[in-house]
């Protein structure tokens, strides 16, 4: 009997600790629940001060090359490319009676940012036609290159400038492309023809 007793005294007094050990967790929790997270919140914490690192998709392949073709289909305009250079000795650019010139300060036609220049002469060879044909807001502009791709253009707008105000060449903004030429009575004036980039094809696939 004594035995028996004695065991129920032990089961009890367990019992009772287990007991008290759960309260006691459950009041440090309560008081504290952040010690029972410590790994955790370090761990998300430097999760967090990390830089952003913006998936690799969001950058495109740059594909660019040197024009050598211009074509605009709505005014009859099917012309090779020459590089165009500065002439600082003579203050002028060079120039072609049959075909235009892309300045090679500009930016290469491409398909992220910048302007692509072309500029000729006011004649029937180059691009007098523009003369007798303002292209319309989205008509098409295709420029080939040396690598074999067509970049694909829409013609945004036209203004004319003197010829003296030469900073619509540089752009850093998306990528365009800029036609100019001569005009007025006297070829006072630079009238510049401008279109948005819209795609670029590779002829090799």
């Amino acid at each position: 009997m004594l035995e028996v007793t004695n065991t129920r005294k032990i089961s009890y007094i367990l019992k009772l600790s287990l007991i008290n050990l759960i309260g006691l967790a459950f009041a440090l929790y309560c008081l504290n629940p952040l010690l029972f997270h410590k790994t955790n919140t370090v761990a998300l914490s430097r999760v967090q001060q990390k830089p952003f690192q913006p998936p690799a998709l969001l950058f495109p392949e740059v594909v660019s090359g040197l024009p050598v073709r211009l074509i605009i289909p709505g005014s009859a305009i099917d012309i090779p490319v020459d590089r165009g250079y500065y002439q600082a000795s003579t203050d002028s650019w060079t120039l072609s009676g049959y075909r235009a010139q892309f300045a090679m300060t500009s930016t290469l036609p491409n398909n992220i940012e910048g302007n692509t220049f072309i500029y000729g002469h006011n004649n029937d060879f180059v691009f007098g036609s523009l003369r007798h044909y303002t292209p319309k807001i989205g008509a098409e502009a295709l420029v080939f290159t040396t690598n074999d791709h067509e970049f694909e253009y829409d013609f945004v707008k036209s203004f004319s400038l003197a010829p003296y105000e030469t900073n619509v060449i540089n752009s850093n903004g998306p990528p365009m492309l800029t036609i100019q030429t001569c005009t007025g009575s006297l070829n006072q004036w630079r009238t510049m023809y401008q279109f948005n980039f819209i795609k670029v094809v590779s002829l090799d696939a």
